[in-house]
């Protein structure tokens, strides 16, 4: 089984190197765990290959992810690589992303040359077709196929893929619709408030894995993501 790694050495050590080639795999949890920081390490690893990776942001301005970028010490390597349009990043708000959402999948598939693609979030493919208070079958047949055409050109195109899944801490509705048992993998991130913030790292599922079975700590420092010693 060929492997992508992510760039975070000890998450690629709990899934035997790295995600499987072209596959699909959904990040998980509540805000402030550092899904977009894990994305950057997942396309900057991608550059590092010479792989051409696009990154699509649906609500969030570039001004963001530009500070974003700027706190880590890869900051200027990651520059480096957008300039060279190894890593292709494009922000929109859903209302412009839902104008231009063929075109942008269309030049996609057409682009040979692109191997990594994320998604963050994926909440918002599908958000404005999502009212879990007035929520019917035309909607909910409507939102499945688009979830479903999403899918089918991804796995079509044997791209590499994180769809960053918001979780939000107080949700009753858990992952919408069957967007779990349509990924070859799940990547939480989660912590536990103990008086301090503690960070964890549990995946549940990965096809084609012998993942490590318990979650782990991390930190979010200077280097990005930072998996902890584990003390025996």
């Amino acid at each position: 089984m060929e492997r992508e790694k992510i760039g975070i050495k000890g998450v690629d050590d709990m899934i035997q190197g790295g995600i499987p080639n072209s596959s699909i795999i959904g990040i998980s949890g509540p805000p402030g765990v550092g899904k977009s920081i894990f994305n950057l390490h997942f396309l900057l690893a991608g550059a590092k290959k010479g792989q051409k990776c696009v990154y699509i942001v649906l609500e969030e301005p570039r001004s963001n992810i530009d500070r974003m970028i700027s706190q880590f010490d890869f900051a200027e390597e990651f520059r480096k690589y957008e300039k060279q349009e190894k890593i292709i990043i494009r922000c929109l708000t859903y209302p412009e992303y839902e104008k231009i959402y063929s075109e942008i999948f269309q030049k996609i598939n057409e682009d040979k040359d692109i191997k990594r693609l994320v998604i963050d979030s994926f909440n918002c493919f599908f958000a404005s077709s999502f009212n879990p208070e007035s929520l019917n079958l035309a909607h909910d047949v409507n939102v499945r196929r688009m979830i479903n055409k999403a899918f089918s050109m991804l796995r079509k195109k044997e791209l590499t893929s994180i769809l960053t899944l918001e979780m939000p801490r107080d949700s009753t509705h858990g992952f919408f619709y069957n967007v779990p048992y349509l990924v070859d993998g799940i990547i939480n991130l989660d912590f536990l408030d103990l008086g301090t913030i503690e960070r964890r790292i549990f995946i549940p599922k990965m096809r084609w894995t012998n993942q490590y079975k318990e979650s782990k700590a991390y930190e979010i420092c200077s280097k990005g993501i930072k998996i902890m010693k584990e003390i025996n």
